[in-house]
């Protein structure tokens, strides 16, 4: 999840989430989903609501983050169980697909031109192999774990269960920035002195790449057959499909943003790339997440990457909103033990094993032993995941780990940098009596 700075303008970012939404229908009746009257409202009951949760965020919650350090985002999905409920047209999944699409999308831009070669080239030492370590601990041990509970705990059929459990897992490797921002903002000084804080920062943003790439290649092993395809395409050549779908759409569309010159013209033309590349990932059942992530890749890798990157940057804050408020829609009642039981045990299981990644990614060199107390905080990326999945996927044990996911984050969002504080301040980085900013003070 993602905190706004109280000092960017709500009402920008707003008019281009509104803009994005409003390109939806063009994604959605390419593969039948609302229809035109149906999707109008649908359009003006998200910004309505958006509009009203974000105002809040901006005026209420974003000083209680800065003051009490801590990020929040239940408020947002508890609103969207009640839109769900409440309304006939937000409680069809098939109408609020494509919109769930473009958001998923727009995640996985917004990663993808942040990895332009200079900043690859300029993250901390270090930061890969924790990040990889990460990857492989912390998304292979909550995979495993949650099969286990899965097929031993909850009695799913093992074959069954091989899909939502690598869900929990790759959900659970990918990090969030939230916290790493949220004290750079509250302890501006941290920007001279907080190595630990830039390698965490690193390694949460490549915890994030990797686990979006991760994804992409899953649904291409667990691709649903596709209508009038025989015979259908192996995972091979869905996975080559994914890239190169990627790799062209961002080599067509860079030629269109290198001849933008403007913020505003640069964005319009990224609403444009979004919801094309989107709309053929959706039609094809593939990741957005990933298809985005590559075509990001490919625009950032030149002289406009870094305006691309800013440009997106500002609309961070209002499309996580918007994937919150969705996940809440989408959202299906579970067995309440079941879910109790699942969700607190992925929980306890990812918050060891990220203790656990921390002191293996350190071993042989400087690098402290607790650095997995930093590396909690789990956000807009493990919701986009969860999404993605309820647009291919359903069924019980689909509906079990979309909840187990969205507890998790809520809880490792809200502990996150309360954890980071502290081993900053075990590492002489920050005083811990240190409580207000230059500016506060």
């Amino acid at each position: 999840m993602q905190s706004t700075s109280p000092h960017t303008s709500q009402w920008p970012m707003l008019g281009a989430l509104s803009l994005a939404l409003a390109a939806w229908p063009s994604v959605g009746l390419a593969s039948g989903a609302a229809a035109p009257q149906e999707s109008m409202v649908l359009l003006l009951t998200i910004l309505a609501s958006i509009g009203g949760a974000y105002l809040l965020t901006h005026f209420i919650v974003d000083r209680l983050q800065r003051k009490l350090l801590f990020v929040s985002g239940v408020e947002y999905i508890l609103l969207g169980v009640l839109l769900g409920a409440s309304s006939g047209v937000l409680s069809d999944v098939d109408s609020l697909a494509p919109v769930v699409a473009v958001g998923t999308g727009w995640i996985g831009l917004l990663q993808g031109v942040g990895l332009s070669g200079q900043r690859i080239r300029t993250l901390p030492r270090w930061a890969g192999r924790l990040a990889l370590v990460e990857l492989v601990v912390v998304g292979g041990g909550v995979g495993l774990g949650g099969w286990l509970m899965l097929t031993l705990g909850l009695g799913a059929e093992p074959a069954d269960a091989h899909l939502p459990a690598a869900i929990l897992g790759l959900a659970a490797a990918a990090g969030s920035t939230t916290s790493t921002g949220l004290l750079g903002r509250r302890f501006p000084q941290l920007a001279e002195s907080g190595d630990t804080l830039a390698l965490l920062d690193g390694v949460a943003r490549l915890t994030q790449t990797f686990a979006i790439l991760a994804f992409g290649v899953l649904l291409c092993i667990f691709h649903p057959d596709v209508p009038g395809m025989d015979p259908s395409p192996v995972a091979a050549e869905w996975l080559l499909l994914m890239l190169g779908l990627g790799v062209v759409l961002g080599g067509l569309f860079r030629l269109l943003v290198s001849a933008e010159s403007t913020e505003n013209h640069r964005f319009m033309a990224m609403v444009g790339i979004i919801c094309f590349a989107t709309g053929a990932a959706f039609f094809l059942d593939l990741s957005a997440l990933a298809v985005n992530l590559v075509l990001g890749v490919v625009l950032a890798q030149g002289a406009r990457g870094p305006e691309l990157h800013q440009t997106l940057t500002r609309t961070l804050g209002p499309v996580v909103l918007m994937l919150l408020l969705l996940a809440g829609v989408l959202w299906q009642p579970v067995p309440w033990v079941s879910g109790v039981v699942l969700a607190l045990s992925i929980v306890a299981l990812r918050a060891g094993l990220k203790l656990l990644s921390g002191m293996l990614s350190a071993a042989g060199t400087p690098l402290r032993g607790d650095l997995g107390r930093g590396t909690m905080s789990q956000g807009a990326v493990s919701v986009a995941i969860a999404l993605s999945c309820r647009l291919v996927y359903d069924g019980p044990l689909v509906d079990l780990v979309f909840t187990a996911i969205l507890v998790s984050v809520v809880i490792a969002e809200a502990a996150g940098p309360r954890l980071l504080k502290g081993l900053l301040v075990d590492a002489g980085e920050l005083r811990q009596d240190l409580d207000l900013s230059p500016q506060e003070a």
